[in-house]
């Protein structure tokens, strides 16, 4: 029995609109930003590219030298030397100045490189990238990561300050298993969405350059703002409208200065899931002119 054929200006007609209905959904899912959680996925459960290669960025870069990665806590352990002696008492920072400084310095170190290199991590991974290898989400993954390998190495000089400093520790210090993956989760969110404006905007890596270059100074980690908390009634109105200072002081008021930052917490908080919108939907509209903008 043959097939009947619907031939009718009716049927012609919903044959197109199916067809433009099925490419509009396809055009959605490409530019959902729940693409860049699926390239996530995938890249996590492949972690051999990014996990090794972090692990060789950070060899190759030390390769030939006596300490090796060890030079990451030698330069660190300097730095909280040389100035923590220089400002503890000019800073009037108080007993725990050491700890305050080696803590806050570690860990806006950590976002400056992070936020630095992601801004331009496609253009130096052109090659790989016209080859054919265009998994970005691993790119990014192993920028964080050799990042991560980095921060391992400068927490020791982190402990050693704990140690010699007398820091009392308080239950606030349990808020640390909440506040630290926070804070990797926002900086990671950062990075994604850094990763592809840098590649379309070139100029963002310098501006990037200049504002972290202030930040160093605008935030509280070579001074104190205040005493207590850790706060000033004279630049608190400066110091809340520091991004930086919000990722700092979740980390560091637990594990220094013995409280739990409620607000500063909340603001992290509130911003995760804005940063990684934001990142989903740069990714997703952006990955596929990536080699065009390298």
């Amino acid at each position: 029995m043959e097939a009947k054929v619907d031939n009718s200006p009716l049927g012609n007609a919903q044959r197109p609109s199916a067809a433009r209905k099925k490419n509009a959904r396809k055009r959605r899912q490409r530019t959902s930003p729940l693409v860049l959680m699926n390239d996530l996925a995938a890249s996590l459960r492949a972690p051999g590219f990014w996990l090794y290669g972090a692990w060789i960025d950070v060899t190759i870069r030390h390769r030939g030298q006596a300490l090796g990665a060890l030079w990451n806590v030698a330069s660190t352990a300097v730095f909280v030397l040389l100035i923590g002696t220089l400002f503890s008492r000019v800073m009037n920072g108080g007993p725990t100045y050491f700890a305050h400084l080696a803590t806050g310095y570690v860990f806006f170190m950590f976002i400056s490189q992070n936020l630095n290199k992601s801004a331009n991590i496609f253009a130096r991974s052109k090659t790989l990238i016209q080859n054919g290898y265009v998994k970005y989400a691993d790119y990014v993954l192993r920028l964080f990561a050799t990042q991560l390998i980095n921060l391992a190495y400068s927490l020791i000089v982190v402990v050693l300050t704990l140690l010699i400093t007398p820091v009392d520790f308080s239950p606030a210090v349990f808020a640390l298993i909440f506040t630290v993956p926070l804070f990797f989760v926002v900086v990671l969110g950062m990075d994604f969405l850094l990763s592809i404006t840098g590649a379309r905007y070139t100029d963002i890596g310098e501006l990037l350059r200049a504002i972290l270059g202030l930040a160093m100074f605008v935030t509280p980690i070579i001074w104190v703002a205040g005493s207590g908390q850790g706060k000033s009634a004279i630049v608190g109105p400066f110091l809340y409208a520091n991004p930086f200072y919000y990722l700092v002081e979740i980390v560091r008021a637990p594990l220094v200065y013995g409280f739990v930052p409620w607000f500063e917490i909340a603001v992290v908080a509130a911003a995760a899931p804005i940063i990684w919108l934001l990142a989903g939907l740069a990714y997703a509209k952006g990955r596929s002119y990536v080699p065009l903008w390298i």
